[in-house]
């Protein structure tokens, strides 16, 4: 008998067992639960109560329209009440501190520690120090070091007399000094972070193209910026566009070392100025104060990062 006449074979599709059909469905279940938890629910119920107030003669939530936003507006434009205006302004200093001072900074530590200068390795170790160690030790420990009382860096001030330096109310508490303190701060605990990164983006270059350098006799300057740099865009723009996020998102230190005073937020930012709304349990005009600062904050990051990618695009090596 020809193959041609044999009876066709239907072949049965197999199917899966159950064991696996059930991890995968796991697998998947639980981002797509995480999803709709606590970011699909979160901010559609963030959106409802940016526009509610709660109503303790019914018990329950009623809708106010744009009252919350036209209380936000009066905190925005009130002379009186300069909290809302000077946690903007922190987290526009913060901004520029971080990407314009604290960024440079770090290009350069983790180019010097490329080139392999004495002791670069226990430089690393210090610089990554901070990262390892909780922020509450952190902001402790730094907040001792300015100590009216004990803290050593009053004393030294004192014992090389420059005692008339110290503010009356401590580092601190002063309204002159509490910010800079703040900012003190985030560069001292976040360049080892920008430190590790860029030095294992460095560490990816090719040899080849430092040793064509050297060949050419060209100085480390040169190198630093018209070699070095244009290989880091990528990873130089991923740092930047983050520390946009900063302006939207850092409450931690400020809230630890100062609590955002001494008065008038001071040092506060815009998410612990959320933070202590929620706090007071003023959590609908919380909701309106994220909102705004949400529909001004995505189109920025994603500015920021359409612009860094068109001008500094990523170097494939």
């Amino acid at each position: 008998m020809s193959s041609a006449s044999a009876p066709l074979k239907l072949h049965k599709k197999k199917r899966m067992p159950l064991g696996r059909a059930l991890f995968i469905a796991a697998m998947v279940a639980y981002p797509l639960l995480q999803f709709l938890v606590f970011w699909a629910y979160v901010n559609v119920d963030t959106v409802i109560m940016s526009f509610q107030k709660l109503d303790y003669g019914l018990g329950r939530e009623v809708f106010v329209g744009w009252d919350n936003y036209a209380w936000v507006w009066n905190r925005l434009t009130n002379p009186d009440m300069p909290e809302l205006r000077n946690s903007i302004l922190n987290s526009i200093y913060l901004f520029l501190s971080n990407n314009f001072v604290l960024l440079p900074i770090s290009v350069f530590c983790a180019y010097i520690l490329h080139k392999k200068v004495p002791g670069s390795k226990i430089f690393r170790v210090i610089f990554f120090l901070p990262n390892i160690i909780s922020v509450v030790v952190l902001t402790m420990a730094f907040s001792f070091m300015l100590n009216s009382s004990f803290g050593p860096v009053n004393s030294v001030l004192k014992a090389l007399g420059l005692g008339g330096l110290i503010p009356a109310n401590g580092w601190l508490g002063d309204k002159s000094t509490v910010m800079p303190m703040v900012l003190i701060y985030c560069l001292w605990a976040g360049i080892g972070y920008n430190v590790v990164l860029l030095s294992g983006a460095i560490n990816r270059i090719p040899n080849e193209i430092f040793e064509a350098g050297k060949m050419d006799g060209i100085p480390m300057w040169r190198e630093l910026f018209q070699v070095v740099l244009p290989m880091l865009s990528g990873t130089i723009t991923t740092l930047f566009v983050s520390g946009v996020g900063v302006i939207f998102t850092l409450f931690l230190q400020p809230m630890l070392l100062t609590g955002g005073g001494p008065y008038d937020g001071l040092s506060s930012t815009i998410a612990l100025y959320i933070m202590n709304l929620v706090n007071a349990n003023s959590l609908y005009r919380a909701s309106a104060v994220g909102m705004i600062f949400t529909l001004i904050g995505v189109p920025l990051v994603q500015g920021v990062k359409w612009l860094m990618e068109r001008f500094f695009p990523a170097v494939e090596y």
